[in-house]
């Protein structure tokens, strides 16, 4: 009985990924799909570059692709709709350079777009019965304004426009919760890594395990100490909120190995030691605390998900060098 009830729900549950082209959301594509789920993915427009380096072709063939602009309400709405989501994962948005760069994007996509979101989860009739969001750590200060584990509702004072739309997101979606009843949680990881990893602040410990593959040199532009999340484990963690009875507007902080970037470097060198002095590190910490509790992220999907970094680097090179064998390791993100 209980098998036949998770294939039940595999059957009857729809997932929307918006912004799914891009690097969590191949991860969670790739993780429904193995799991027997139907997913759709949204975005701008169609870009298999990232979801080519995850999926492997069957499993990109089995996708439904809608294009839309997330910051425009109808098409997104059209998109719920046209995809019979149950469960919204929504991840498209800005980092934090473009963000910087250009406030006033920033906001059209990552708050405007997230209302959007909202908003047409509500006019589905209860249709959707969920909206898990890409939250961020970059909610938080720097550390000095902590006192050991901070815990998820802590105050917040984000240090970047990124981190201020992404405060005001989780706002939005309590207010959502409050006056029309539409369960959400907000995931806050910070330093991801893995395939797939390209563009944002954070993408540099990435690229240089790909620098180490490539037999290239290559420079993170932070230093200090940060939370590394392997990817799969995001992913994971976002599926499980999705397929959790949520209830209320929670955001959940996510732990991963808080160590300093040169340990990174020494976990890629443990991997690949050919890569020995060719990876460094340069640029002033980034300014996110990084101490987090994640207790009751862990009980909502009901365990605990943090890989150690240097099985997380052993994957990632894993990966790499499989698309190294099929001439699909580019390195033009190794120029930025």
């Amino acid at each position: 009985m209980k098998g036949s009830s998770v294939s039940e729900r595999r059957e009857e549950e729809r997932f929307l990924l918006t912004g799914g082209q891009g690097f969590i959301g191949a991860w969670i594509a790739r993780e429904i799909i193995a799991s027997g789920g139907s997913c759709a993915v949204l975005d701008i427009a169609r870009d298999d570059a990232i979801l080519e380096q995850v999926l492997e072709p069957d499993g990109l063939e089995s996708l439904s692709r809608i294009t839309a602009d997330i910051t425009d309400g109808a098409a997104v709405e059209r998109a719920i709709e046209e995809s019979g989501a149950t469960r919204v994962i929504h991840l498209a948005g800005l980092q934090v350079p473009t963000c910087r760069a250009d406030p006033v994007r920033g906001a059209r996509v990552n708050v405007i777009g997230t209302l959007n979101v909202f908003e047409a989860a509500r006019r589905s009739g209860g249709r959707v019965r969920s909206v898990v969001y890409a939250s961020s750590a970059a909610v938080a200060g720097p550390p000095d304004e902590y006192s050991g584990p901070i815990p998820d509702d802590a105050p917040h004072a984000p240090r970047t426009h990124y981190g201020v739309f992404k405060r005001a997101n989780e706002g939005n979606a309590l207010v959502y919760w409050l006056d029309h009843g539409i369960p959400s949680a907000g995931l806050r990881p910070l330093a991801v890594y893995g395939p797939g990893r390209e563009i944002g602040i954070t993408s540099g410990p990435t690229k240089a395990i790909k620098a180490a593959v490539l037999g290239r040199e290559y420079t993170i532009g932070f230093t200090g100490s940060t939370g590394f999340h392997y990817v799969e484990d995001v992913a994971a963690a976002f599926i499980g909120c999705a397929r959790a009875k949520l209830a209320g507007a929670s955001a959940f902080n996510m732990r991963g190995e808080n160590l300093s970037v040169e340990a990174f470097i020494e976990a890629i060198e443990g991997v690949v030691p050919g890569s020995r002095g060719r990876i460094r590190a340069s640029g002033p910490p980034i300014p996110i605390a990084s101490d987090f509790q994640a207790e009751r992220l862990e009980e909502t999907i009901g365990k605990s998900l943090l890989t150690p970094v240097e099985e997380g680097v052993r994957r990632t090179v894993e990966r790499f060098r499989v698309l190294e064998a099929h001439g699909k390791l580019h390195a033009r993100d190794l120029e930025t």
